[in-house]
């Protein structure tokens, strides 16, 4: 049982953060990025070449793979995203092309490294945590114990930060902001690049790789998984998508220990489903009203 509940809370962080880019990009450029769930491939994927591939030291190993998740979001923004921004594209056209980028990515690694799964070493080789018979691997600590204080630190920097008002400012009015000398263009790279978007993600994959295999198709459930927890906990809400990872991954690993892993999916989008039927709006989402 404590097992399972560790599983559900390292995965469930990973969802959460590719949940809290999903907020915090359409909280600032009112975009939703299907390119999501790549950044945690990317992430784990690059660590796992700079490390096993070219030898370098494990820490510059994970820095570069963060840099390349980092980069990727980078080019997104400047090459797909913000040409149909500038033109005012309609916002399902946006969608969709940051679906597409999302498979060239994930078929690019797949030429680069293969279809089979990696993983990586421990960050803190031999920790671990003994709870009665149980023994938890310690990976699955430090990747709570990041999730937490990184999120913590993305939320601290949108409400007291200069470039938090800013980041708020845009996502309200992108016309309002231009007038207030708000540069929303910049903005919007910095979402796409850096605050709790890829190089966050991409420090994702490097922490939950080493705990489970990462592959080049893993971006599309992260990216499924992460858009499903942002919805759960209220989207848009950083607090939320917290929330709302932690408990898909909770129910994830629990469908897949005591019910049937051959249905795992199925039963814990089913269950998801039941729970937004009586709350659509998310967990901490505001409530709808009625026209």
């Amino acid at each position: 049982m404590i097992l399972v509940i560790a599983i559900g809370l390292a995965t469930g962080c990973v969802y959460a953060v590719v949940a809290v880019g999903y907020s915090t990009i359409y909280r600032t450029t009112a975009v939703v990025n299907f390119a999501q769930g790549s950044y945690v491939m990317i992430g784990g994927f690059g660590t796992y070449w700079f490390y096993g591939v070219a030898h370098w030291p494990y820490p510059l190993a994970i820095l570069a793979g963060i840099a390349v998740a980092a980069l990727t979001g980078f080019v997104l923004w400047i090459a797909v995203v913000l040409p149909l921004w500038r033109r005012r594209a309609p916002s399902y056209i946006v969608l969709l092309e940051t679906i597409v980028f999302g498979v060239i990515v994930s078929t690019a690694a797949l030429l680069v490294l293969g279809p089979m799964p990696q993983t990586l070493p421990p960050w803190i080789p031999g920790f671990a945590l003994a709870f009665g018979d149980s023994r938890v691997d310690g990976q699955y600590v430090v990747v709570a114990a990041a999730t937490i204080l990184l999120l913590g630190s993305c939320s601290a920097v949108l409400r007291f930060t200069a470039l938090g008002r800013a980041m708020r400012a845009c996502a309200a009015s992108r016309e309002t902001s231009a007038l207030l000398g708000i540069a929303s263009e910049r903005i919007g790279a910095i979402a796409f690049t850096a605050t709790a978007t890829a190089a966050l993600g991409g420090l994702g994959g490097a922490l939950i790789t080493p705990a489970q295999f990462t592959s080049s198709d893993a971006g599309l459930a992260y990216g499924v998984f992460g858009f499903v927890a942002a919805v759960l906990g209220g989207f848009g809400s950083l607090g939320g998508a917290l929330i709302g990872g932690l408990l898909l991954g909770l129910i994830d690993a629990a469908v897949g220990r005591y019910l049937s892993s051959n249905y795992q999916t199925v039963i814990s989008f089913g269950i998801l489903l039941a729970l937004l039927a009586f709350r659509p709006q998310g967990i901490v989402g505001e409530q709808w009203e009625e026209s």
